[in-house]
């Protein structure tokens, strides 16, 4: 059976390198950072006398887990 030349993998029908680790770093990087600053916006709309002291905190969290949660679905 013939082999990648790229990632040494078997070549079949469907073959797919994997993604390099530093692009998969960069892509959850960028996914947490827009997820938390879509939090932060939210919160911006919903607060905007910032009377809530700690929900910033706890939005920023859920955006970066919610953001880096969804790259994965999509992904696959």
């Amino acid at each position: 059976m013939a082999t990648c030349p790229r990632c040494r993998g078997h070549l079949t029908e469907h073959h797919r390198c994997p993604r390099r680790p530093a692009r998969v770093a960069v892509e959850l990087t960028l996914a947490a950072i827009a997820g938390g600053l879509l939090a932060l916006l939210v919160v911006a709309l919903i607060d905007p006398g910032a009377q809530l002291t700690h929900i910033d905190t706890a939005a920023v969290s859920v955006g970066v887990l919610g953001g880096i949660g969804l790259d994965r679905l999509l992904r696959g």
